[in-house]
């Protein structure tokens, strides 16, 4: 009996773990132990679309009542007009969360055609058509392409986290403004003679629902479609992970390959140059528009002088200093693209140069020939990433000029003249905004080649102090013992009902969460052990109760607080206790069953303790 008394409380609290734990809903938690609570069932995309037009023809009625003039005297009494507007907020993001949503259900079908699409090419290629040596531009163009095909899924990546995030936060809002509903029902019961506006903020606060589960069923389509996308993507990824390990075995550059590079890249210097002609063009119609406006300033100041009132009249001095400005801005943002398109045909002289470097390296040449081409694929590479530094330095105080101008103007009316001008002088920022990216775009995607190129051909990292040797091999370690902190070990569904539809999360428990919640559940324990222990023996040694009683109930003690730590836990890694329902429930009824001998036995030995028989 003793042996069952010590050893059983920790049997217990092992099936505690893993049965269905208490939460706010304890009622029905007996009720699940027996049946699993059935999934809500998913919607198929028709009835999706279905559901979202028929709410869509609801908001608008609904907008269309809330902006007829005098809403506002048609209150009940105890709404302010506030509450309107907030309401009229609701039912028009309403509109066009729908609309938006309705966009992403349409992109839907291509998205999934593409993923099959892909799948098809994957499993349908067995090797390039023509055969070795390969074209190494061909292989440039697969590198390329895994370059870009990577960019994406980083990026359908980052948008699934995001997404996510912003989908649980729904989730929460949802669980809250179901307990505002709950609220002003209760209020409307409590007070039947405010029947109008309880009717009215429980109308409100249905359409803040509808919205909420509009934005949900948005993020759970754009969820959707981002996973097929980067399943597309990793599809894409793998096939030309193939091609480009096999085609770089046997690539080969050869005079023919240089010939097309040469011509590909005179055939943009020279559209380039008929854009800085055209450019130039502009800039000289851009700077005689100024000399008239600058003449027609002149006779306004000749006119009027600046302290009379005529001067200040939205005709007068203020609007065309305005155009003169907007007309300097022009002129100079013109020169500024023109200098920049002529840093685009420098760059493109720069490609056959860099081209010949790289076929040097391939060939069997002389070791000093083989340093010099790999010394200008250096230079090269030093002067785009300087070049990239100040591309980027001068596209940050251009956006910050266009804010600038963006805050200046939200403070103009449509109507104003004034408004005109400002306008055309963002508009000359922002084509030097649009240069400035594209500049930016050809230095970074040269510089990225180049360095490809140099990882593949320069051996100085042979050399490297051990110093910044460990330094890579710590940084490397690093990334590792991130990715695999990140690892989900775990995964759930959580699901929400939003105005009659159910919005589900999958939600992830990471390797990290997991190790924490392993360290917390442990220290926790053993604290709640050290103090159980010194309680049972202050106790004992006063006379309190007998040694055989203190250690019966603080076993059972040690149940409850690991029962409380095991809710902590699951709580901390957000793990909602009822999934544990439908496993506990078969779990506590077989072992109910297997066990009753040894559960009688073990009351029989508590009353005997007690009864001190």
């Amino acid at each position: 009996m003793r042996f069952l008394s010590r050893r059983l409380p920790f049997i217990f609290l092992g099936l505690l773990a893993i049965s269905p734990p208490l939460e706010a809903q304890v009622p029905d938690v007996l009720s699940k132990l027996t049946t699993a609570e059935a999934a809500p069932a998913l919607e198929k995309a028709d009835e999706t679309e279905a559901r979202l037009q028929q709410w869509l023809k609801e908001a608008r009625v609904v907008l269309t009542r809330l902006n007829e003039p005098g809403a506002e005297t048609r209150l009940p009494a105890g709404i302010d007009p506030a509450a309107l507007a907030d309401y009229r907020r609701d039912v028009e993001q309403i509109v066009l969360g729908i609309n938006r949503h309705l966009k992403i259900l349409a992109a839907m079908p291509e998205a999934r055609k593409a993923l099959e699409a892909a799948r098809a090419s994957d499993a349908a290629w067995t090797g390039f058509s023509e055969k070795p040596p390969y074209s190494i531009l061909m292989l440039d163009e697969r590198v390329n392409q895994q370059d870009a095909v990577n960019e994406q899924a980083a990026s359908y990546q980052s948008s699934l986290e995001l997404f996510g995030r912003t989908l649980s936060g729904i989730q929460d809002e949802a669980r809250l403004a179901e307990e505002s509903s709950r609220r002003v029902l209760a209020g409307a019961a409590e007070d039947p003679g405010d029947d109008g506006a309880a009717k009215w903020r429980l109308t409100a606060d249905r359409a803040k629902s509808r919205l909420l589960a509009v934005r949900a069923t948005f993020l759970q389509s754009n969820i959707a479609l981002l996973r097929d996308q980067a399943e597309t993507a990793k599809i894409q990824l793998s096939l030309l992970d193939r091609q480009i390990a096999i085609a770089k075995k046997q690539a080969s550059f050869s005079e023919e390959d240089l010939a097309k590079v040469k011509k590909a890249a005179a055939d943009r210097h020279a559209a380039l140059k008929k854009e800085v002609a055209a450019t130039a063009k502009r800039q000289q119609e851009a700077t005689a528009a100024r000399v008239r406006l600058q003449a027609a300033l002149d006779q306004i100041l000749t006119a009027a002088p600046a302290d009379t009132a005529s001067a200040r009249t939205p005709d007068g001095l203020a609007l065309a200093t305005l155009k003169l400005e907007a007309a300097d801005a022009r002129v100079e943002a013109l020169q500024f693209v023109g200098e920049n398109q002529e840093s685009l045909v420098q760059l493109e002289s720069y490609g056959p140069d860099v081209y010949q470097s790289r076929k040097t390296l391939m060939e069997p040449n002389t070791k000093a020939t083989r340093e010099a081409a790999l010394q200008s694929l250096r230079s090269n590479y030093d002067r785009l990433k300087a070049w990239e530094i100040v591309a980027a330095n001068e596209l940050a105080a251009v956006n910050a000029d266009i804010s600038k101008q963006e805050s200046r103007a939200t403070s103009i009316a449509a109507e104003d003249p004034l408004l005109v001008p400002i306008n055309a002088l963002r508009a000359a920022l922002w084509e030097k905004q649009a240069v400035l990216q594209r500049v930016s775009q050809a230095v970074s995607s040269q510089r990225r080649i180049l360095k490809r190129w140099l990882g593949e051909f320069d051996q100085s990292h042979i050399g490297k102090p051990f110093a910044e040797k460990f330094s890579d091999a710590a940084t490397g370690t690093w990334e590792f013992i991130k990715r695999r902190w990140a690892f989900e070990v775990f995964q759930y569904d959580d699901t929400v009902m939003m105005d009659g539809v159910a919005i589900t999360k999958s939600r992830g428990v990471t390797l990290g969460q997991f190790f924490i919640a392993l360290v917390f559940f442990g220290v926790a324990y053993f604290i709640s052990t050290r103090i159980k222990n010194r309680l049972q023996g202050v106790v004992v040694r006063r006379g309190y109760i007998a040694d055989a009683q203190a250690k019966t109930l603080s076993n059972w003690l040690m149940i409850v607080v690991g029962f409380l730590l095991v809710v902590a836990t699951l709580q901390y890694l957000k793990i909602p206790l009822t999934i544990f329902a439908f496993l506990g429930g078969a779990l506590v009824i077989g072992l109910g069953f297997g066990t009753q001998t040894l559960i009688k036995n073990f009351i029989s030995g508590i009353i005997v303790l007690f009864e001190r028989k």
